[in-house]
């Protein structure tokens, strides 16, 4: 006698020509691992999050942690945490997230941890590393828009950054990850181009206009729905923007995350979160300040949507008030470095207010109008990727192209009762910037 199900393959097998293709209904869910992510919840010194999914629920998800040493095995000294337990139905189908927070951590230690479940499946078990002492020397690794083509072409930029700085502390995609937030499809792809390091190296995300789109059935755009469920984030931020702005202490540097799509929703949203930044930038006592945000404050590109007049009124000002020294941008799919572009304060020769950054990683370019131009360096149609070192007082600013050149290199120092002292390691004076293959900085019009 044969099965019904058997009478359905026979039947496919036959439709199909001998190839088989099993409908979706039919597949078996996985209960794996996947999507293994490192962010941070609370304090980036003594704590880690990590974040992970299954297709089909699992019963009982947890955490192991435990220190890490040269033997294997040793699991019965393992500590175990419950995982909490999300889910998202999207696009026809639905996926299960599971987030623990390991607490008490030691500084400077490495530690080995898994997720899964004892009823399931368990992940590899992957180590990672606390901050040590806060006077340390660290970097952290800054990317720009991915966006699209996400895994042909992205995935190049994300793993030369990795193999670049192995050690970094964390990476800081500053938005637009994907092109459609709600795309389970895109974020797969994401996390494939990613591979296994964001289970070893913490990311700080940004959100950028990307990670907003419409579903259906609403007039607005809302937040990707996988943003909050994939990723563990700060929630000291405005109320409703949790997880979207933030800030964290890591050793000698005080990071705020900002929001710059919900900023320029309205008056009323741009108001909230200038208070907010005004109230973490008065009160920390970091030797240095970086902020974040997706829209780029000043813009040259040749393509639409491109100039904030609002945001720059409103940010500006606050930026140069509490000499913020860096701030990383996306958006504009071009590189872009300025260190004199100020509205309120005079700058001496020699020093730097605040420092501009643009950047991009992935395929999509746009070009840079002479007539409009803001920035002492530049690119166009060039993938890259940065690092950020802090020793001390220095701050080493480098530039990569995704075939590991170095394009941009500056310094900052700190000066008491001063500016930051700018040393400008490679000037567009005297070193010749990318430019599109017909020689000019704007994009041939077809």
């Amino acid at each position: 006698m044969i099965s019904p199900i058997e009478q359905i393959v026979f039947g496919l097998l036959i439709l199909t020509g001998g190839v088989l293709l099993i409908p979706e209904c039919l597949k078996a869910q996985s209960q794996v691992p996947e999507h293994i992510i490192l962010t941070w919840e609370d304090d980036p010194m003594t704590t880690q999050s990590v974040t992970w999914r299954t297709e089909k629920k699992v019963p009982d998800p947890v955490a192991q942690i435990m220190k890490s040493t040269a033997a294997p095995y040793g699991e019965g000294h393992a500590k175990t945490l419950p995982a909490k337990v999300q889910s998202v139905e999207n696009e026809g189908a639905k996926a299960y997230y599971y987030s623990v927070t390991f607490t008490g951590l030691d500084r400077g230690t490495k530690y080995l941890y898994r997720v899964g479940s004892e009823e399931s499946d368990w992940s590899a078990w992957t180590q990672f590393s606390t901050a040590s002492k806060s006077e340390d020397d660290f970097s952290f690794i800054y990317l720009g828009d991915i966006q699209n083509d996400i895994f042909s072409w992205g995935s190049r930029a994300i793993r030369a950054a990795y193999d670049h700085a192995p050690d970094a502390a964390f990476a800081l995609f500053a938005g637009d990850c994907v092109n459609d937030g709600h795309s389970n499809d895109q974020w797969m792809e994401w996390f494939d181009a990613s591979g296994y390091r964001t289970s070893m190296m913490p990311i700080v995300p940004v959100t950028g206009n990307h990670e907003y789109d419409h579903l259906p059935g609403l007039d607005e755009s809302t937040l990707s729905v996988y943003w909050q469920k994939q990723f563990e984030l700060p929630s000291n931020g405005p109320r409703g923007l949790e997880e979207s702005v933030f800030y964290m202490d890591y050793k000698d540097m005080r990071l705020v995350v900002l929001n710059s799509t919900a900023a320029l929703s309205s008056a009323q949203e741009m108001q909230r979160q200038s208070h907010w930044l005004q109230s973490v930038l008065a009160d920390h006592s970091q030797k240095w300040t970086i902020v974040t945000f997706h829209h780029a404050l000043f813009t040259a590109r040749d393509g639409n949507h491109g100039d904030y007049p609002d945001l720059r009124a409103a940010w500006q000002p606050i930026l140069e008030k509490h000499k913020v020294d860096l701030v990383l941008m996306g958006h504009d799919h071009v590189y872009a470095r300025a260190s004199k572009q100020t509205k309120t304060i005079t700058v001496p020769e020699g020093e730097a207010g605040p420092v501009y950054l643009v950047s991009v990683a992935g395929p999509k370019m746009y070009g840079v109008v002479p007539e409009r131009r803001w920035m002492d360096r530049a690119a166009v149609n060039t993938q890259m990727y940065q690092t950020v070192t802090i020793r001390g007082d220095l701050l080493e600013f480098r530039a990569y192209t995704v075939v590991d050149e170095l394009y941009d290199s500056f310094d900052l120092k700190k000066q008491p009762g001063a500016f930051n002292k700018f040393v400008e390691n490679i000037s567009s004076k005297t070193t010749p910037e990318n430019r599109f293959p017909d020689g000019k900085s704007v994009r041939s019009k077809k």
